[in-house]
């Protein structure tokens, strides 16, 4: 008997992109420890599907029920919201993606060093702490993304096409990592990605979505 919770609950979802239905009838569940592979051609609703996951878009149709523990799950959107030109280090980064919302000027506040010098030791970058973001590798600015995903320790993370624009090297990198995230610190995992090679070997469970038939009749 399988004893690991059931994090998500996903029942007939049908989920809409404005007035077109990007998915119909989606129904999954996913137990603590898994590390779910989703894949699936553009417009089959892999990114739509994390929101509806997080509470951002709405489902047309359909429920999902949350257990506790993904109330508030990490997420690594796939178009990195940072201005690389901006003069902000790793370290202030995570600062600003902090939940406690510490107001700080001249210098991070006592309190979140802890937590931020911990997450860019756990990734392996301490050494980009004080770095511009601007002069980071793709590769290099994905694991300072992932490192402010995990400030608040969520028990489940989400991440929408995380090898995206990375060299094979960087993307065999990040593979590692996340096994090592999910195996070592427990973490449940839903990995996007329309390149199946990525999660050959990541994914203890796949999914595969379909784009819906366009009707031009």
């Amino acid at each position: 008997m399988n004893a690991d919770p059931i994090l998500l609950e996903a029942r007939s979802l049908v989920l809409r992109y404005g007035t077109r239905e990007v998915l119909e009838d989606f129904s999954c569940t996913l137990r603590r420890g898994e590390l779910l592979g989703i894949s699936g051609p553009n417009g089959a609703g892999k990114s739509t599907l994390l929101k509806a996951i997080l509470g951002i878009h709405r489902p047309a149709s359909g429920t999902i029920r949350r257990h506790a523990l993904a109330k508030l799950p990490g997420y690594v959107p796939q178009h990195a919201p940072i201005d690389k030109n901006f003069p902000l280090t790793a370290s202030e980064f995570l600062a600003i993606n902090c939940h406690t919302r510490i107001p700080w000027i001249g210098g991070i506040p006592r309190k979140l060093r802890h937590g931020i010098c911990g997450k860019l030791d756990c990734l392996e970058i301490s050494h980009l702490a004080r770095r511009p973001l601007g002069t980071l590798s793709g590769g290099e600015l994905q694991r300072v993304r992932i490192a402010a995903a995990l400030l608040d320790d969520p028990a489940l993370l989400l991440l929408d096409e995380p090898s995206s624009h990375l060299d094979p090297a960087a993307s065999s990198g990040l593979k590692k990592l996340l096994l090592h995230l999910h195996s070592e610190h427990a973490l449940t995992l839903i990995v996007v990605s329309h390149a199946e090679s990525f999660l050959d070997g990541l994914a203890t469970r796949r999914i595969s979505l379909e784009a819906p038939v366009l009707d031009l009749a």
